[in-house]
């Protein structure tokens, strides 16, 4: 079965496809995040962090896998705030349940929220990754809030024309 990604990149894809076909990560397409659902955000972080140490001669199949369960936890029933801090820890222990890792790959799933998080990234490929999580949120968040601006500023529109029809 080959994987249908919108990355054109093979390599790419060959890596990602033992995971993302794995059960309990497709349940990450049914979690909200940053407006989109984790599924997506995992896989965009992935990619651009695959792009870029691949770039950078580092080692990009660690940082791809490692960047692929940076937030692979399904527990939504937490308040916000704790999940910001606990979800890399759960995010590391469900995913040693269900592949092995690297230390690389332990290290990226497990400070890639700092400085929130507290805990300093140990390599290269860990830095990158949590900075490229860093700007597809801010991109997801922004996206979201430009479409509903726009389906609002859409709606006013229709309503305004409705009475100047009249």
């Amino acid at each position: 079965m080959r994987l249908k990604t919108t990355y054109q990149d093979q390599e790419f894809n060959h890596l990602i496809e033992p995971i993302i076909e794995h059960e309990e990560y497709q349940k990450t397409k049914n979690c909200v995040h940053h407006g989109a659902n984790r599924y997506e955000h995992m896989i965009r972080v992935s990619y651009y962090s695959y792009k870029i140490t691949k770039f950078c001669h580092l080692n990009y199949i660690d940082a791809t896998r490692g960047s692929l369960l940076h937030d692979f936890f399904l527990d939504e029933k937490e308040e916000r705030v704790k999940l910001l801090f606990e979800h890399p820890d759960m995010a590391l222990e469900n995913a040693k349940k269900y592949f092995e890792l690297t230390e690389l790959e332990e290290d990226i799933i497990k400070t890639h929220m700092f400085p929130i998080g507290k805990r300093i990234p140990k390599y290269l490929e860990s830095w990158i990754v949590d900075i490229v999580d860093d700007i597809a949120s801010i991109y997801e968040k922004t996206y979201v809030v430009k479409t509903k601006l726009s389906l609002n500023f859409n709606m006013v529109l229709m309503i305004l024309f409705m009475f100047i029809r009249k």
